[in-house]
């Protein structure tokens, strides 16, 4: 029996000389082509295909329709088609378990997919017939994307903060960003703000600011790893017995609210900031999937925050990737040194050949002193940056090295100071606040700690 083929994409042109060259197939038939988002949703439930094929829609990140489009409909078999230019993201796609051809698709790799991919309406694998019988379709599980989770009618702004090199002060950013935006007002109301640590395995955001680990993103992921069992019970199933591959079935199934967030955030008291930590322990992140973090990011996206800051690590993994796609505003920090440099340029012409907006992301040179071997005119240039961006800088301040090892932010010190001022600057150009607001953070007092060892294992 032939497989039904849906084809997102708004080549029409391309699109059409495609269904002349299916038109003979064997294998399969086309059920329908939708050229916007909106349409591609509802032919995904009325023309129930069997095989997506996933081109590109104007406007769109293909990025984050993947994900969407894979959460929601685990059951189907996913085709990227990519460009020259897109092939770069081809770790990405296949992590999310979707199939990569280049453009121009030609039928025959269509076909040959076809014949990799579960059967029609009839369930029967085309290859294997001694394989596994496929397990009823979970009629129960709801078919609409994470997305259906009702918006707030106040606008807000997704931060997210990469260096693609350790070392260089993304944390400290992060934390003071955190901090500036926590102690703000927009139209008269103080901002509600949530930093989270998305450096899953070696994350220090809860210890720059002297704070628990628990709870945590793990303990989140353990609550709906639970959720999970629960569903997969409710099928008739023993959780035991489920490959991991077959767990993304039952993942939208999970009825996650906005309004659980407060069960696995800590309170910086001094400022207000809630904090959603990484796991204390390194092995906990080895648990940690990718579809936990798609549920993760999705369930803050809709909640009750104005302001979601996300510290990341300095790597390209799944946990990173989806941070930068999720963000509104991405500050790109480094070091006015040759590696960190290099390894600056080399993401960005990594972004640039994918077509990531670049009007997204701030640089932002750390640790700049007054006389440095590269002049941020120079750097700019290197990025191939237009003469008219600004790179923002932050000064090797004594009382930054006196904040990182107190856990006390900078932007909670008495009086001014050139760092200060400079993460002022850069928090404005990130959110516009109203001039003059800004709320009173509690007195902030250090602690004596006799022994740093006993500070960081108590």
């Amino acid at each position: 029996m032939k497989k039904c083929l849906l084809i997102v994409d708004d080549d029409i042109e391309s699109v059409m000389v495609l269904q002349q060259r299916l038109a003979a197939s064997q294998r399969l038939v086309v059920g329908g082509h939708a050229t916007s988002v909106e349409k591609a949703w509802q032919m995904l439930q009325t023309a129930r295909p069997d095989v997506v094929l996933l081109g590109g829609i104007r406007d769109t990140e293909r990025g984050v329709l993947s994900q969407q489009f894979r959460l929601a409909y685990p059951h189907l078999s996913f085709i990227a088609a990519c460009s020259t230019q897109e092939l770069v993201w081809e770790p990405f796609f296949r992590n999310l378990g979707i199939w990569v051809i280049a453009k121009p698709v030609l039928a025959d790799q269509l076909e040959a997919l076809a014949m990799m991919t579960p059967g029609g309406a009839g369930g029967e694998s085309v290859i294997v017939q001694t394989q596994k019988p496929v397990q009823p379709a979970i009629t129960e599980l709801p078919l609409q994307p994470a997305t259906a989770l009702p918006l707030r009618a106040t606008p807000k702004h997704l931060i997210t903060v990469y260096g693609p090199k350790g070392g260089v002060g993304k944390t400290f950013i992060s934390r003071e960003l955190a901090i500036f935006f926590s102690m703000q007002k927009q139209e008269g109301q103080s901002l509600r703000v949530l930093a989270v640590d998305f450096n899953l395995d070696l994350g220090t955001f809860a210890t720059a600011l002297n704070l628990p680990r628990t709870p945590n993103i793990f303990t989140w992921v353990q609550d709906m790893d639970v959720q999970l069992q629960e569903v997969v019970k409710r099928h008739g199933r023993d959780p035991n017995t489920v490959r991991l591959e077959e767990w993304q079935d039952y993942v939208s199934a999970l009825p996650l609210s906005p309004q659980d967030i407060s069960k696995y955030i800590v309170r910086h008291n001094e400022s207000g900031l809630d904090v959603l930590t990484s796991p204390r322990d390194i092995r906990h992140s080895f648990e940690i999937k990718d579809y936990h973090l798609y549920l993760i990011l999705e369930t803050l996206k809709h909640s009750d925050y104005d302001v979601i800051l996300i510290d990341t690590a300095p790597d390209t993994t799944d946990a990173t990737i989806q941070a930068l796609f999720f963000a509104e505003q991405v500050v790109m920090v480094g070091n006015p040194v040759v590696d960190s440099i290099e390894n600056i340029q080399r993401l960005l012409k990594l972004l640039r050949e994918a077509e990531y907006p670049e009007e997204r992301i701030q640089m932002c040179m750390n640790r700049l002193q007054r006389k440095e071997m590269f002049t941020l005119d120079e750097i700019r240039a290197y990025f191939q940056l237009h003469p008219s961006r600004r790179i923002y800088s932050i000064p090797d301040d004594a009382e930054v090295k006196k904040s990182i090892n107190s856990g006390i932010p900078v932007m909670l010190h008495p009086g001014r100071s050139a760092a200060k001022e400079a993460i002022e600057t850069l928090g404005r150009a990130l959110l516009p606040i109203d001039a003059g607001m800004e709320k009173q953070p509690k007195q902030a007092k250090a602690k004596e700690r006799s022994s740093l060892f006993r500070w960081l294992w108590s």
